[in-house]
């Protein structure tokens, strides 16, 4: 459909990429574990490419990077270096100090490593420029030797002059400009090296790019590919079952043609075993006459054997008269009766072979019906693992459920506990302001008294009753005072109280949901255990159901190779048919020799008459009759059928 609606788009195209596609999908169909190999190695190799790519790029930009952060702090170390040797020898030459010369010395080793470690790594352009700067200090350096020495000599004012002077600005402002520009070539050489990566980096990201939709073209192929293989395994399982299904149908057809043939047996062996009675009796009749009793008779029935017992009967009513012709015809009946006795115990024999052939055929019937029952308990297995599950995943589902509600509630309750915390510590800063208040209301009652005892000594001394009765209305004023306080001190102990059974049941509610919370998170921990039990358990019933697949295809193995032997059974059994069939012609043909000779003797019998000469007649009979060929064997050969 996809490529008339192309070809019909594309009235100009040729249908060339529809057969290369077909082409394509038909070699990764027949080559399909080299496809899958093939191209797990090519996605392999690119993305090592890709990835040592990167990381060779990531490498030497984090290394350019950590450059660039050494460089900018060597610069930094550098100028900073310089300017505390300088103000050393400065200040060495401003206050006669020495110390400040071991200041200098101290710090001097450190600024020739710092641009040693900035000039390592650079360009050869960036170390012609470094040694026209190292000109410059070395001739500082100098300098500032001399005025150490100068210094050392009691010359201070010349050694700061020196420093202070013209020829030293100008070397240090070659020095610094030197410096500067240095590390500006630096830092442009770093930048450079940044862009470069920075290209490198935008090639790996285009070769990915490029070579993500080839990758993406090759799985797609190669999962479509396997798709098809997958639908073409699964089609050719249910042919499969289907055959099973046929061979079970075959399977009962030989059974019932099993229980036709045994019935079949069954009669032949019958006649077989009454026939041998009827020869026996036949035979015992025989030696009686051949002993001379005259008075015995043979048994008359509607078998073959019937008409030879009545032929009997007549050679025995007639034995006086034809006694040599009955001793030549009891001969060549005796023969071949022993004939049809060997012929019978051939038939017997065969036929206890073929039934042990059918009992082998029968085993075999009753395997196959083992091995189907068999991949039946197993496809039963099979589906009951994948209750289970199923189960199991339902119950996974619904403890993740209740493992989020358990959770939600532990939230809430949390943010409970943090807000009721807060009101209990609003509550504790209450109670410490009351404290406080309680203690100020202490204070003043004790000025209080304070005050009424000043008020009583003073009204000791007082004569006057008019000074009395003031001093008795302070002491009332006191006394209002001392009781207005007292009110506070109630009011404030009931508020105290309050706030006291306040805290009580914050206090309370917070054991509570402390409970409760540690109630939830053993809950939680208990969901946890039991998802990670069902887990497990997916992981068995998983285990389970591939073990019953690998027992399904043993057991349909199995099951080809049982029809197989089936089938070999069977070719015996048909041999054995045949061979059968083939015997009873020869019986047959032994049954009309004897009905014939019977026929002979039944003539003789009613055409003879005693002869005048009874010797030369009995010559002629023993000359005419027929012989018996001893040599002449019927034996049946022997079957076996081996299975």
């Amino acid at each position: 459909m996809n490529s008339i609606q192309s070809s019909r788009s594309m009235p100009l195209s040729t249908p060339d990429a529809p057969t290369l596609a077909a082409r394509l999908q038909q070699f990764v169909r027949e080559n399909l574990v080299g496809t899958i190999s093939v191209t797990i190695a090519g996605s392999l190799i690119l993305f090592g490419g890709s990835m040592w790519n990167t990381w060779n790029v990531y490498r030497g930009f984090r290394t350019t990077v950590t450059r660039q952060f050494e460089m900018q702090k060597l610069s930094g170390k550098i100028v900073h270096l310089d300017e505390v040797l300088t103000m050393s020898a400065r200040m060495a030459a401003s206050t006669g100090d020495l110390a400040w010369e071991e200041r200098y010395n101290q710090f001097e080793p450190q600024l020739d490593q710092a641009i040693q470690q900035t000039l390592n790594g650079v360009t050869d352009a960036i170390r012609v420029e470094a040694s026209q700067t190292d000109t410059a200090n070395q001739l500082l350096i100098e300098y500032e030797t001399q005025a150490f020495e100068l210094v050392r000599n009691g010359q201070a004012d010349a050694a700061l002059n020196l420093l202070l002077g013209a020829d030293y600005t100008e070397q240090k402002d070659i020095y610094s400009q030197g410096i500067n520009r240095v590390l500006e070539q630096v830092e442009v050489l770093i930048a450079q090296q940044l862009q470069a990566y920075r290209q490198q980096l935008q090639v790996s990201i285009g070769f990915a790019a490029a070579t993500f939709p080839i990758l993406l073209g090759a799985w797609i192929l190669v999962l479509s590919a396997v798709r098809d293989y997958i639908r073409d395994r699964k089609t050719a399982q249910d042919s499969l079952q289907q055959s099973q299904q046929n061979l079970m149908g075959l399977n009962t057809q030989l059974q019932h043609e099993i229980e036709t043939r045994k019935h079949q047996e069954d009669q032949v062996r019958e006649e077989g075993e009454q026939l041998l009675e009827d020869v026996d009796h036949i035979l015992d009749v025989v030696c009686s006459i051949e002993q001379g009793d005259l008075t015995t008779q043979a048994i008359v029935n509607e078998r073959a054997t019937g008409l030879v017992g009545d032929t009997l009967n007549r050679l025995i009513e007639e034995l006086a008269r034809i006694v040599c012709q009955v001793s030549t015809t009891s001969q060549q009946v005796s023969t071949s009766s022993k004939q049809q006795r060997t012929i019978a115990a051939a038939v017997a024999k065969d036929t206890d072979q073929q039934v042990n052939a059918v009992d082998q055929v029968l085993q075999l019937t009753d395997r196959v019906r083992q091995f189907a029952h068999s991949a039946a308990q197993q496809l039963d297995h099979t589906n009951h693992s994948l209750q289970e599950l199923q189960a199991a995943v339902a119950n996974g589902q619904l403890e993740v459920n209740t493992l989020d509600q358990e959770i939600s509630v532990l939230q809430q309750g949390s943010d409970r506990i943090v807000q009721r915390m807060k009101t209990l510590g609003e509550f504790v800063g209450l109670a410490d302001q009351f404290v406080h208040n309680q203690g100020d209301i202490a204070e003043q009652t004790q000025m209080l008294a304070l005050n009424a005892s000043l008020v009583a000594a003073r009204a000791a001394e007082q004569r006057d009753p008019q000074q009395f009765a003031a001093v008795a209305q302070e002491f009332a004023s006191i006394a209002n005072q001392v009781s207005h306080l007292a009110q506070q001190t109630n009011e404030g102990l009931a508020l105290l109280e309050q706030r006291n059974n306040q805290i009580h049941r914050v206090v309370s509610d917070v054991d509570t949901d402390v409970q409760r919370l540690g109630g939830l998170v053993g809950g939680f921990t208990q969901g946890v255990k039991q998802t990670r039990e069902i887990f497990q358990t997916v992981q068995a019933v998983t285990g389970d159901a591939m073990a019953a697949g690998e027992t399904v295809t043993a057991t349909s193995q199995e099951i080809v190779q049982t029809a197989a032997e089936t089938a070999g059974a069977m070719q015996a059994i048909a041999q054995l048919s045949s061979q059968i069939a083939g015997q009873a012609q020869e019986a047959r043909f032994l049954a009309d020799t004897m009905t014939q000779l019977s026929d002979h003797l039944l003539q003789k019998v009613q055409v003879f008459q005693l002869p005048s000469g009874f010797t030369d007649t009995l010559t002629t009979l023993q000359l005419n009759a027929p012989k018996a060929h001893p040599g002449k064997n019927f034996t049946l050969p022997a079957l076996a059928v081996e299975v």
